[in-house]
């Protein structure tokens, strides 16, 4: 008997509808990988506030930081001081 060659297999039926999805993702945010401090207290209710909600930690943090963002009344000024 003759072997077959399957070498595609699931993933060749996967791989391309994968890689479109990869690619819109990268494509919606450019996002840096940062390390802060937060205070032991304020992670512990951003993490219950995350799983209340289902979202990721980061998530949380980031709509956080948006809405201080749209509040902060002098981030024109602000902006103007960056070194």
């Amino acid at each position: 008997m003759a072997k077959k060659n399957f070498t595609p297999g699931i993933d060749g039926l996967l791989q391309s509808s994968i890689s479109e999805k990869k690619e819109s993702d990268k494509e919606k945010k450019k996002a840096i990988k940062a390390t802060y401090y937060f205070d032991v207290a304020q992670l512990d209710k951003i993490k219950a506030i995350a799983y209340y909600d289902r979202k990721p930690i980061g998530r949380v943090i980031e709509e956080a930081l948006g809405e201080y963002i749209q509040s902060y009344k002098d981030l024109s000024k602000a902006q103007k001081l960056k070194p």
